[in-house]
């Protein structure tokens, strides 16, 4: 009976040693580190560049290394060697291209082993004309798929690297956030309606704490993960700055509670602010970080997360970790609230 009536707290401790055990040791594919960002190749000439690999084990040289230029068309590396196990040198002839005509995500650097998968990484051409290449011939090759390592690996993303892991706990405690204080706030909605019951305060209070304090573990394994991308715990980027405003609107509500004594004087004044400071979470998480440009991954100042970074092996263990990460919140929420009652009741026998 008993585990029939706590079955989800059973659930949530699944899920989240499911998205923690599998969120650290499922390997990373194959991934281009030299370059970055970019490689930069020189168009009209010859160009051997050192390719530097994350996560390989090269011992003989890749079926195939080359550059995209667009769906249909492809350059092979005319050379390659292999230097060590993270290690590959390659030659390209790049002819002379016209560069409005190659089109985003092109052109690209694309690497395929049958032991150790597929990489790529962009790559920026240069217009440059050496005379005594110009008759070097160029090696086109077919535009075929190149598969990915097969078994379970997460992509890999420059700079990212191994700290996309944080993204099975930073995200979800910004899910759950959301979730717990929207349920406060309805609580405050419903005691404003009914005023003679007190336990509607309290559960918007028990669900305003958790939802902070998944707020602030948000903004420090943010920071954390900050630290490691873009080179500082704080780099004043508009989504941290909008996130630390909120959390102190909605720390404020606290301190306002803690001013009055009189119970329904507190709880109704409460109840007003906890709606004033939810109103004020989709301005500052959702439409201001849009409006303008931001570190935070997206695409032209759009903070969220998009397909380009979340593929189909991490949803395996993103979303049961967002549906770990909310029930734990409501289960300490659920923990919250009973020691509030049991306060008040003390309280009330003195």
């Amino acid at each position: 009976m008993k585990f029939a009536r706590d079955w989800w707290k059973y659930l949530t401790i699944i899920l989240l040693f499911y998205s923690l055990i599998m969120g650290l040791a499922i390997p990373l594919r194959m991934g281009i580190t030299s370059g970055r960002d970019q490689l930069s190749l020189r168009m009209g000439t010859i160009n051997k560049v050192q390719i530097e690999t994350y996560n390989s084990n090269f011992q003989n040289k890749p079926e195939e290394i080359r550059i995209k230029l667009n769906a249909q068309k492809a350059i092979c590396a005319q050379s390659i060697q292999v230097i060590d196990a993270h290690n590959i040198s390659a030659s390209f002839m790049i002819p002379s291209l016209e560069l409005s005509e190659i089109k985003s995500p092109y052109p690209l650097l694309e690497i395929w082993d049958p032991s150790n998968g597929y990489a790529f990484s962009a790559v920026s051409l240069q217009e440059f004309k050496d005379s005594s290449n110009i008759n070097q011939p160029i090696n086109y090759c077919k535009t075929k798929f190149l598969s990915p390592k097969k078994g379970l690996h997460f992509p890999f993303l420059n700079i990212l690297e191994e700290t996309i892991r944080n993204l099975f706990y930073h995200v979800p405690m910004w899910f759950g956030m959301m979730l717990l204080l929207l349920v406060s706030v309805i609580y405050s909605i419903l005691y404003l309606r009914n005023p003679q019951n007190i336990e509607l305060d309290i559960k918007a209070s028990s669900f305003a704490q958790i939802g902070v304090l998944f707020g602030i573990l948000g903004v420090l394994t943010g920071a954390l993960w900050a630290k490691n991308t873009w080179g500082s715990y704080w780099s004043w980027d508009v989504k941290q700055n909008t996130s630390a405003v909120a959390l102190l609107i909605y720390l404020a509500y606290f301190v306002l509670r803690s001013s009055f004594d009189d119970t329904d004087r507190r709880a109704r004044i409460a109840a007003t602010y906890n709606i004033f400071a939810f109103s004020t979470l989709i301005p500052l998480l959702y439409i201001i970080p849009r409006m303008v440009n931001s570190l935070h991954p997206g695409a032209e100042g759009n903070p969220a997360f998009s397909s380009y970074d979340l593929d189909s092996q991490l949803r395996w263990v993103f979303y049961p970790s967002v549906v770990g990460w909310i029930l734990l919140g409501v289960w300490l929420a659920q923990i919250s609230l009973r020691l509030e009652i049991l306060r008040n009741k003390k309280l009330e026998t003195l």
